[in-house]
């Protein structure tokens, strides 16, 4: 099985039986009237928060991710993630996290016997309630500095610990029976090691709470004072002195739920909820949620949170424990959350500033909503949208996710690479042998714009076998899968190899080999494609339709005649045409006057065929290119490739395939300029520093690292899509265009930064960086661009 068919077997229609499991206890034990709290409160309840772990409990569910040995489930990475969907799409309210997800783990880990006796099974079936006392009024983020003391006092059994001291930011503090608590018990030692991990029971005489009211007018957050509190000695968890390792045990422990996906669905939902359901049409004169500019920018979170998915989906697949993971994760799914309430915010037009505090949703929402349509979760936007404004402050800013991910880069860590299998290793070998002799190529010889010269690195391509590949070897193809060919363009673009292979490889490759001729003729046409003896090209743009891919833009022209077809059209940016011997060229079939509605046709028309006027000209990336005209070129009855319905699904599949191996390019190429930009910040030199010492420089590479990591996520759902062949067509190209839309954004991102933090170096044409920027270039405008995409992602909706 390909890497690209587990991540597919990963999906939620592989756990079909788990999902429905999960959806019937559910819909039998969950009452409405706390799922629709769950779905509309700011500040859920202690009893819903308990009482969902009850009922959870139950079934054994209630503490997902523990160990079976201490009440959990045994689930897998994926059935935990699917577990937590269905809790959010359901309406459950939260359970209490604090127990649940972090003290929890940590007591079960390093606590004793009869401290996992006493606690765990108060956590695990909803009797005890948990709050968190890390941050300090002087010690946010900054854990290591923070001053509440723990002075021990006494010997044996009977000793204590008594702390002074302050927390805040202390969620759910009024409501909680315990708190876990960071304290310094070694005021002499490093930082870090002088702290130690108690737990202290918020009815103990000297604890205080204060409720802090936030802009959403709530109060989860509070302050807490901590006063000559005695805690028992019994109370310490592990080692005196260790708090801090615990600490980061507890923070990292969960790798994906950083990224907070359940929530940002729910979130999209309720977004399109409302947007169908406005009051009142927009200026446009439609729903708001046809309303194309709105409806774009949906659109677009709605493929960053594709990305987003695919990320947390591949670090369970992957298996990955990096330490840049939880904190990329954090960051795009908190700026993801506040960029869906916005949206939402947005979609209420005058009522958007009408607030609705927590308390009165209910009474006052409902008479609210008679006047503004079924739109459910409107009256507490607003309230969600100003407590949500923190989700990039708390549990580590963002800021401070991007200090960690910076850091661990220039120590030298690297997020986990995807797995190859030994021959896919042996290809990506031999591509990186080709890029590497294909770089000492000088730059004069593309600036030329010479067919001859490109035909003849065109046949040193050939030479590697990669031409073939992903084509089965029964019709003359290479063999392998469309997993094997990524690994073999992702290494291309690493060496920034630019050379026409979606146009004059991977898309040509299948239109050859599912072209409706007798099989010795197809055969007899892939192996001149794959010895390189013929160049085939792809001219599927339409001059008239701006560069809009796929066979619903198809204008050209073919007439029927008596022995054969003429020709009549203008086809633009054919990459690899000034070298191509024959052009592959859709064409609508038509019996009289021109139809728009005629069918597809594809059909292959010879290089110097009477009619057919070729511009030659070379792209920004040195790749030869070629606009074509066509004046009643005649072609025989055996021109003809394919035809009818078969012909538009070729075309379509052929444009999946290419972009799709062209995102692989992209993505290798992103990796090469952002390694290139990591090695010379810390090489070079400024002020008597080197560069990677500047926050604002390292903050820019953690920026570069995650746009980086969502579009290697991209890349796998979107090849695991077309070697699935599920879903169905309608959906894979929405997979795809958000893969192209993505990763168009993140080349962009990437390239841009890379040349700004090379500084005037980069833009010089000596420096490969200048090269790759151009690369990533015309990517970007190859195969649709990300605004082109976007929008074809809009209009093939689900919905």
């Amino acid at each position: 099985m390909s890497r690209s068919e587990r991540q597919a077997d990963l999906s939620a229609r592989s756990h079909a039986g788990f999902v429905a499991g999960i959806r019937a206890y559910l819909g039998e034990h969950l009452p409405p009237d706390m799922a629709a709290r769950g779905r509309r409160d700011v500040h859920p309840s202690r009893e819903d928060m308990l009482g969902i772990t009850a009922i959870l409990s139950r079934a054994g569910w209630s503490v997902p991710h523990w160990p079976e040995a201490h009440g959990g489930p045994g689930w897998s990475g994926m059935q935990r993630y699917l577990f937590e969907e269905e809790l959010m799409l359901a309406g459950a309210p939260p359970n209490n996290i604090q127990g649940v997800s972090l003290v929890g783990p940590v007591i079960y880990t390093f606590g004793t016997q009869a401290q996992q006796a006493r606690y765990l099974a108060p956590i695990r079936e909803g009797r005890e309630f948990w709050a968190q006392g890390f941050s300090e009024p002087g010690s946010g983020s900054d854990l290591a500095s923070l001053r509440t003391r723990a002075v021990r006092e006494g010997e044996g059994e009977g000793a204590v610990y008594v702390v002074n001291g302050q927390k805040i930011w202390t969620s759910q503090a009024f409501m909680a029976d315990m708190l876990f608590c960071l304290v310094r018990t070694d005021t002499q030692a490093k930082a870090q090691l002088g702290i130690s991990f108690l737990l202290i029971p918020m009815r103990s005489p000297g604890v205080r709470v204060r409720p802090i009211q936030s802009i959403d007018e709530g109060e989860s957050l509070c302050e807490v004072f901590l006063d000559d509190v005695r805690v028992p000695v019994q109370n310490l968890v592990g080692e005196e002195g260790r708090g801090w390792d615990y600490a980061k045990f507890l923070l990292g422990n969960e790798r994906v739920t950083t990224a907070d996906v359940p929530r940002n669905k729910r979130y999209l939902a309720a977004l399109k909820a409302m947007a169908k359901n406005a009051p009142s049409p927009s200026r446009h004169g439609v729903r708001l949620y046809d309303e194309p500019v709105f409806r774009q920018r949906m659109a677009r979170l709605e493929i960053d949170l594709i990305a987003l998915e695919s990320a947390a989906v591949g670090t369970i697949e992957l298996d990955d424990h990096s330490p840049l993971t939880p904190s990329a994760l954090k960051i795009h799914g908190t700026e993801l959350i506040q960029g869906l309430l916005e949206l939402q915010v947005e979609s209420l037009g005058a009522h958007g500033a009408a607030f609705f505090p927590h308390e009165s949703v209910g009474e006052a929402g409902e008479r609210w909503l008679r006047g503004l349509g079924d739109a459910p979760d409107a009256p507490g936007v607003l309230a969600e949208y100003l407590f949500r404004r923190a989700a990039t402050i708390y549990g580590g800013s963002t800021e401070i996710q991007k200090n960690i991910i910076a850091k661990l880069l220039f120590g030298g860590r690297q997020a986990i690479a995807s797995p190859v299998s030994e021959d896919q290793a042996q290809m990506q070998q031999s591509a990186e042998r080709f890029a590497a002799q294909w770089r000492e190529t000088p730059w004069r010889d593309f600036e030329k714009g010479d067919a001859s010269l490109a035909r003849r690195r065109w046949l040193q391509l050939a030479d590697t076998g990669f031409l073939g590949l992903g084509i089965d070897e029964a019709v003359g193809g290479q063999g392998g899968s469309l997993d094997d060919l990524a690994v073999v363009m992702a290494a291309l673009g690493r060496g920034g190899v630019a050379e026409p292979l979606g146009s004059c490889c991977v898309s040509v490759a299948h239109l050859l080999a599912t072209a409706e001729w007798p099989s010795e003729r197809r055969r007899e046409a892939l192996e001149r494609l794959v010895s390189g003896a013929q160049v085939f090209a792809f001219a599927h743009l339409e001059a008239e339709d701006g560069g809009a891919p796929g066979a619903r833009s198809v204008a050209t022209r073919a007439a029927a005649m008596r022995d054969g077809f003429v020709l009549d059209g203008a086809k633009c940016a054919v990459m690899g045409g000034a070298m191509a011997d024959f052009f592959i060229v859709p064409a609508r079939s038509i019996t009289g006057a021109a139809d728009a509605a005629a069918p597809v046709a594809l059909f292959l028309v010879p290089a110097g065929v009477p009619g057919l006027k070729a511009r030659h000209y070379r792209s920004v990336d040195g790749q030869v290119v070629a606009d074509l005209s066509f004046e009643r070129v005649e072609l025989a009855s055996d021109a003809l490739i394919a035809s009818g319905d078969a012909a538009a699904l070729h075309i379509d599949e052929a444009i999946l395939r290419a972009i799709v191996m062209a995102c692989a390019q992209a993505v290798g190429t992103m990796e090469t300029l952002f390694g290139s930009t990591l090695d010379y910040l810390q090489t070079r030199r400024q002020f008597g520093a080197p560069l990677a010492s500047f926050q604002a420089l390292q903050h820019r590479m953690a920026e570069m690292y995650g746009e980086l990591a969502l579009s290697r996520a991209m890349l796998r759902r979107a090849v695991a899509a077309l070697e699935s062949r599920e879903p169905a067509m309608p959906s894979r190209e929405r997979i795809v265009s958000a893969a192209k839309s993505r990763i168009g954004r993140a080349a962009f991102f990437v390239r841009s930064q890379s040349v700004q933090l090379h500084g005037g170096i980069g833009m010089t044409q000596e420096c490969e960086i200048g090269r790759l920027f151009k690369r990533l270039h015309a990517f970007e405008v190859e195969w649709g661009n990300a605004h082109h995409h976007a929008a074809r992602f809009a209009d093939t909706n689900d919905d």
